[in-house]
């Protein structure tokens, strides 16, 4: 195993141990990139698949896609899986608009 590049902000690891430790398949890990799900370093991008690094962000990322994989005890596919993901992106974005709107509302009133 290689030792992970260290920055101020991030520990970034290879492709390999990406996907070891978020444990999800290479291929899916690709199609997620390709999808824009999952972004390697920019950095990294012009090296290929096996130059590719990742942040703790993105490992994150791809627990969460393994749970809801998991939890829902499906069989879906990597691209089915990422559109789930988008979904649930958006209600955090709007749960995040209302709250900022009820906050704003309120600071209106007092």
């Amino acid at each position: 195993m290689t030792e992970p590049m260290t920055t101020l902000e991030a520990t970034w690891l290879s492709v390999s141990e990406f996907t070891q430790v978020a444990g999800l398949q290479q291929t899916d890990v690709v199609t997620l990139v390709e999808v824009g799900v999952l972004k390697p370093s920019s950095q990294s991008l012009g090296q290929g698949v096996q130059g590719w690094a990742f942040d703790s962000q993105a490992m994150t990322l791809a627990r969460r896609l393994r749970r809801i994989r998991e939890d829902l005890e499906l069989d879906l596919d990597v691209h089915a899986l990422a559109l789930g993901f988008r979904l649930l992106e958006r209600i955090t974005e709007l749960e995040s608009a209302l709250n900022r709107a009820q906050v704003a509302q309120l600071q209106d009133r007092g």
